[in-house]
């Protein structure tokens, strides 16, 4: 089966099911004298930045040992004290709307920049050059029809902007009726509704070169919308009614928070800081009152939460310079928040609280496959081993981690030349780049394979590459210029030779009883090892077209061809089942695939189409899941019940009765893939890149194919 690389302009795949990968994590004395094991096991503490509040922490706290809010504040923000706040106006800027018209509506009356409109009218809100203006009867599929333009703007910092502003102005209602609701159009489809959100307050569009949406919404009122969405409501009933503290502390911590923000965004004083705070998890998340009729801030559920922020009404968190304190948050400290010189502006403690019932977070394990891990560092070749070097000393295993080497056959990456690293350490969440490499909960992790003072280095120099693996399901990697690494029971049986300087090799075929294979180069030139017979070639054949796939008969006496441009050639007792050069599919040919008779095939296309000829089974396609991503090779399952589509983006996609068992189609991916071969149990794959570095799911063994190095083109399995 060939695999070879195609760009598709516009791709289409096949419907994908549902799978999960499964890793067996072998014991460390398992693993060989020079590489680390196949699966690297991460043990964690924490979630989150670790800086001011945890929490869970706070839950902890308030549930068993009984700590009152105030008490939980002053723990975990210990340089600032108790001071009170008036109610003013929090000016939140709308993310999901940027640059684009604000539709508005509500169920009684409103007004925008003075212009009256009914209960039930939907108003379109816009600016044109810095002019704005407002239409009527308007919709997501509708522009409307213009009411008024040339609008009288306000000012704020620079900016100018209108407002649509409701007939009831107690904002506290919670009658949503009495709401502004804002329309939210579809992104990829601006014609079709996507979610209606009621907030309280005032709604309006400031230009910045474009609109811009926001709420204007009084600070209390803002904070039911935020409480019940960055901690858990029910958390008010726990232990008898005393986890109350902790939303109290929530509601602290967001109030003070918020405040600070808005101080800051105003002393810079430069266009462009129009609003104090945004409505996204890099703000605080603020999800106004209600979603599609259904309430967010109000009702039987937020019964907790609005009563802590009414316990606290106007509590905040000042230094002794009188500045609000910036009281930043996190879900789960792990035991110890982040110190003073680690990008907290409040010091570090120990954290009691956190390790409460419930809390998944407090302790975890997170698995990463070897092979992953060489992919995002290519320059250490296979890894060795990681070594953590530097740790803040705070809590378990000297805490969280403050520098790292990760240790290869070719090389040691100590992270030097990272934003934020220096002479290999670094001192916040934020700069570890091992962490963000890998999405890791927190910056406090450790891998128990590798243990604290364990000897850490490269192989000497000299040392040979570990042998090919001789055990398991065969695997076989061609580069173009013929070369045939082995693993497994597949074995090396030779190498191919290029006829011509433009020619190269595109395919390879196994014979079935696994002893023998055969190899294809792009001018339909055929070799032959092992057992594997020669019994023609397609040299001449196809003119201008590139061979770029090939299929054996499962008899082993024959093969079949297959060009970029949909010819198919038979040789041996390989039948001729039919083609689609003569069609015009605005698609290329990137695999073959026999059916388990050998009385018919499938034929991959880069735009994710698979085409069934002879007795193989039409299992349907369906619309690609990442647009770009070209289809690069196909497997059937044992059965032909199955087959898996290979990406380019390193994806498969299961279509049939073929299991999903996994793949990097979500990952930042260096390379793209270019060869994709299954296991005989159809439990199992791999997806190769160019550089030869391979990615094993389901019962695929871990192999280290990247040996090959630059210029692999397809992958092979004994079946």
């Amino acid at each position: 089966m060939a695999k070879r690389r195609r760009l598709a302009g516009m791709a289409v795949a096949c419907a994908v099911t549902a799978g999960s990968l499964a890793f067996a994590v072998p014991p460390a004395g398992a693993q060989t004298a020079e590489l680390a094991p196949s699966v690297i096991v991460v043990e964690g503490r924490g979630f989150g930045h670790g800086n001011g509040l945890s929490q869970w922490g706070a839950l902890g706290y308030a549930v068993d040992h009984r700590w009152t809010s105030d008490q939980i504040v002053e723990h975990y923000y210990s340089n600032t004290t108790r001071s009170s706040a008036s109610n003013p106006d929090v000016w939140v800027h709308l993310t999901g709307n940027d640059r684009n018209d604000l539709l508005v509506t509500s169920a009684s009356a409103f007004t925008v920049a003075d212009q009256q409109f009914d209960g039930g009218d939907v108003v379109r809100i816009g600016v044109s050059s810095g002019d704005f203006w407002v239409r009527s009867s308007a919709g997501c599929g509708r522009r409307g029809d213009l009411a008024a333009d040339g609008l009288s703007a306000s000012s704020r910092r620079g900016d100018r902007y209108i407002e649509a502003v409701p007939s009831n102005s107690d904002y506290a209602v919670d009658d949503q009726s009495q709401l502004l609701v804002m329309i939210y159009c579809d992104s990829r489809d601006p014609a079709v509704e996507s979610r209606r959100t009621a907030y309280r307050g005032t709604l309006g569009v400031v230009d910045q070169n474009g609109p811009f949406s926001f709420n204007r919404v009084p600070l209390e009122q803002y904070l039911r919308g935020v409480v019940p969405r960055e901690s858990i409501p029910e958390w008010g009933a726990a232990g008898g009614g005393r986890g109350i503290a902790a939303l109290e502390a929530q509601a602290i911590a967001a109030r003070s928070y918020v405040l600070s923000l808005a101080a800051s965004r105003a002393r810079s004083g430069s266009q462009g800081r129009f609003t104090d705070t945004c409505d996204w998890w890099n703000c605080q998340v603020y999800g106004g009152a209600a979603r599609d009729g259904n309430a967010l801030d109000h009702g039987t559920r937020y019964i907790h939460t609005n009563t802590a922020i009414r316990n606290t009404a106007g509590h905040v968190r000042v230094h002794d310079d009188g500045s609000i304190a910036f009281a930043e948050f996190h879900a789960s400290s792990g035991g110890w928040t982040a110190g003073l010189d680690e990008g907290s502006r409040f010091p570090g403690v120990q954290d009691l609280g956190d390790s409460t019932a419930g809390n998944s977070n407090h302790a975890w394990e997170f698995r990463i496959s070897r092979s992953d891990i060489e992919a995002a560092y290519p320059s250490i070749g296979s890894l060795v081993c990681i070594q953590i070097t530097h740790r803040n000393g705070n809590g378990a295993w000297g805490g969280r981690t403050r520098g790292m080497r990760i240790v290869g056959t070719d090389g040691i990456e100590d992270f030097e030349g990272h934003s934020g690293v220096e002479n290999g350490q670094w001192n916040r969440w934020a700069r570890d780049p091992f962490r963000k490499r890998f999405s890791l909960r927190s910056d406090w992790y450790r891998f128990p394979q590798f243990p604290d003072g364990q000897p850490c280095e490269r192989p000497a120099s000299g040392t040979p590459d570990p042998p090919a693996e001789t055990d398991g399901p065969g695997l076989w990697v061609l580069k173009s210029d013929g070369t045939v690494i082995a693993d497994g029971t597949a074995e090396h049986l030779g190498n191919g030779t290029l006829r011509s300087s433009s020619d190269r090799f595109t395919a390879m075929a196994a014979h079935p009883d696994g002893d023998g294979y055969w190899l294809a180069s792009s001018g339909g030139d055929v070799q032959s090892f092992g057992d594997a017979t020669y019994h023609g070639s397609a040299v001449g054949a196809g003119g201008a077209e590139f061979v770029v796939a090939m299929a054996a008969h499962p008899d082993g006496d024959g093969y079949w061809l297959a060009t970029s441009q949909g010819n198919v050639f038979a040789f041996g007792t390989a039948g001729h089942w039919g083609a689609i050069a003569h069609l015009w599919l605005a698609a290329e040919v990137v695999d073959i695939e026999a059916s388990p008779t050998g009385d018919g095939y499938w034929l991959a296309l880069d735009d994710g189409r698979v085409l069934a000829f002879g007795d193989a089974r039409d299992l349907g396609c369906g619309p690609l899941l990442r647009s770009g991503m070209a289809g690069i090779g196909l497997a059937a399952s044992p059965d032909g019940g199955g087959y898996w589509l290979a990406g380019a983006d390193t994806a498969a996609h299961a279509i049939g009765a073929a299991d999903h068992h996994g793949d990097r189609a979500d990952r930042q991916n260096r390379l793209r893939a270019v060869g994709f071969a299954a296991t005989a149990t159809g439990n199992g794959y791999w997806l190769v890149w160019s550089d030869g570095t391979s990615f094993n799911y389901g019962d695929a063994p871990d192999y280290r194919t990247s040996r090959a190095g630059f210029g692999v083109v397809a992958a092979e399995s004994v079946r």
